[in-house]
């Protein structure tokens, strides 16, 4: 079962008429009606009522289209959800730092990321420059801020 078809169901239940639900779908109403014939096949049970008044959800019907709703609505939340992890607005930050940096820059610094982005949840290690470096390089560490060039295994490859 696709997205599309979750999306055709709740369409027709709110227009009640194929042809007003195709046009609201933009595509012809025979492909829609086919759609809907393949739908009601892969569940297993008539979805709908097709009357001279319409086109109503039967008992099993209703009970599909809850859990649709239900469905596309997290499906589009998921859409968000990644959207908003890809441009760094959630998810986790594991910084790296040595204990100079607790006096300048780090206070401002991670006082405005936190505001910037309430969502990311800070991981603080504080570690010697060599540490941190090996941690990045291993992985361990997202962002890391020590004194002087990175250096130790791996450091050649750290941007």
């Amino acid at each position: 079962m696709e997205a599309r078809h979750l999306r055709y169901a709740l369409t027709l239940a709110e227009h009640a008429h194929f042809g007003r639900a195709a046009g609201a779908l933009g595509i012809a109403q025979p492909p829609l009606s086919k759609q809907i014939a393949d739908l009601e096949r892969e569940v297993g049970a008539r979805l709908f009522d097709r009357t001279r008044q319409g086109v109503f959800p039967t008992a099993a019907g209703a009970a599909f289209l809850s859990r649709a709703r239900r469905a596309l609505d997290e499906i589009t939340a998921a859409s968000v959800d990644a959207a908003r992890a890809a441009r760094g607005e959630t998810g986790r930050l594991r910084l790296g730092f040595i204990a100079s940096a607790l006096l300048k820059p780090l206070p401002d610094v991670l006082g405005r990321f936190g505001r910037e982005r309430p969502d990311v949840r800070l991981e603080l290690h504080e570690m010697a420059t060599n540490r941190s470096t090996a941690a990045l390089v291993a992985g361990e560490l997202d962002v890391a801020i020590g004194l002087g060039r990175p250096r130790g295994v791996g450091a050649e490859q750290l941007v």
